[in-house]
């Protein structure tokens, strides 16, 4: 090979880094951008976590509450039943 070709090969070769370069670099750019989407669904879904545990305990305190309500409703029945109307019942 002579110095021409050479010097066109040398060329050649730092125009395909270059490109390289620049490919590389995007990639880069688009990845760190799939990260920060990845961070920002899981704090999303963290956050859904902790509003489905909310309800969770609400819904079970709802229930709590009115099957404390419907005990106490039946034992005032059976106070009336038995006091009241002087009627004898089997609980």
């Amino acid at each position: 090979m002579n110095k021409w070709e050479l010097k066109q090969m040398l060329e050649e070769l730092r125009t395909d880094n270059t490109r390289h370069t620049e490919t590389i670099n995007k990639q880069i750019t688009h990845i760190q951008a799939l990260w920060d989407e990845i961070e920002q669904k899981q704090y999303k879904i963290n956050r859904l976590e902790e509003e489905k545990t909310e309800l969770k305990t609400h819904y079970r305190n709802c229930m709590l509450r009115e099957k404390k309500a419907v005990t106490d409703a039946a034992q005032d029945e059976k106070f009336c039943t038995e006091h009241i109307l002087n009627k004898s019942t089997d609980n």
